[in-house]
């Protein structure tokens, strides 16, 4: 029985379905669920005030009220680790930063474990324990994979991987589409993407990351760039010359250094993609690639254990053939 139900217990009479009394019970019912809701917002607002949050009118979001559903439905595990994970995510996105945020879950736990009055009776929202590590651990990464993923964008380098970032990338394009206009050559003609695709999981992204960014350094030693476009794929910009060559030798390399490491569920990729000859177009390219990426899984970022496999994404649409390898 939810918190709602029991606000309503002994208020609706059990009745036929359709009857007047079976409407006036789910009328009841609605009503107690949105006092229910009501009630649960302003004690967690109160109790986060009290635990020193700085701005009232940050506060309200529309994530609060997904995580008070989802306390009110008793939607414990993954529901209530979604809508976490979605909150933290909103705190980040506005600029709240990882303590306060870490202390309003800590306010949700007063809000939910003590004395409700109105709400029923007393509830834990599992934070002691390993639940609450848990929880804590969600709430983290929910707020660090927006955090750092804006801080990538705007940055030259990428600060998890150390690599460049996808913004770099893009300055370097419109480098090379000046240095071609001059020249009196095409970018697409001269240049190429080398696009590594990494199938890791969750957090244990990012050593494999720095692996791969270490390998494709040692095979494009002479001045290309390397950078991190989304979650689990380097691109580098490489000259044409000798590409082709370049890319299997990376393909072992790759084979090798991440065989076995933690986080990998599968064979990593290397390909070429065809540069469009317009600046717009790489900058829609990389985005294809960016978008191409399968979604994080999520399980292991709850339990640690049975990390789903994820498979590599086919050849898109601007990958060139490779006669050795299938697509390089």
């Amino acid at each position: 029985m939810t918190l709602a139900d029991e606000l309503t217990r002994g208020t609706a009479a059990a009745a036929e379905p359709g009857s007047d009394a079976d409407r006036a019970d789910r009328a009841a019912r609605r009503t107690g669920r949105a006092l229910a809701h009501q009630a649960l917002r302003e004690r967690w607002f109160a109790c986060s005030r009290a635990l020193g949050w700085t701005v009232a009118s940050e506060w309200p979001d529309p994530t609060v009220d997904e995580v008070c559903e989802a306390v009110l439905d008793g939607r414990v595990g993954p529901p209530l680790e979604q809508a976490l994970t979605h909150w933290a995510g909103a705190r980040a996105s506005a600029g709240i930063g990882l303590d306060e945020t870490l202390s309003d879950l800590a306010a949700l736990h007063t809000a939910v474990s003590g004395a409700l009055g109105e709400l029923g009776p007393r509830r834990r929202l599992a934070l002691p324990g390993t639940d609450g590590s848990r929880l804590v651990r969600v709430v983290s990464l929910g707020w660090s994979d927006v955090a750092c993923g804006d801080l990538s964008e705007a940055a030259a380098v990428d600060p998890l991987s150390g690599l460049a970032s996808s913004r770099y990338l893009v300055t370097r394009l419109a480098e090379i589409h000046r240095a071609a206009r001059a020249a009196g050559s095409r970018v697409s003609e001269t240049h190429a993407l080398v696009a590594v695709t990494l199938p890791v999981a969750g957090w244990s992204r990012v050593a494999p990351l720095a692996v791969a960014g270490d390998a494709a350094s040692v095979v494009f030693d002479a001045g290309e760039t390397i950078a991190v476009v989304g979650r689990s794929t380097v691109v580098v910009l490489a000259p044409r010359d000798g590409l082709a060559g370049r890319v299997r030798v990376l393909r072992g390399l790759l084979a090798r250094r991440l065989s076995g490491a933690a986080g990998v569920t599968g064979t990593p990729g290397a390909r070429i993609v065809a540069l469009p000859a317009t600046l717009e177009g790489a900058r829609d390219t990389i985005a294809r690639l960016r978008a191409a990426e399968p979604p994080a899984p999520r399980r292991d970022r709850i339990l640690g254990l049975d990390v789903p496999a994820v498979l590599g994404p086919g050849p898109g649409p601007d990958d060139e053939p490779d006669r050795h390898h299938g697509s390089a």
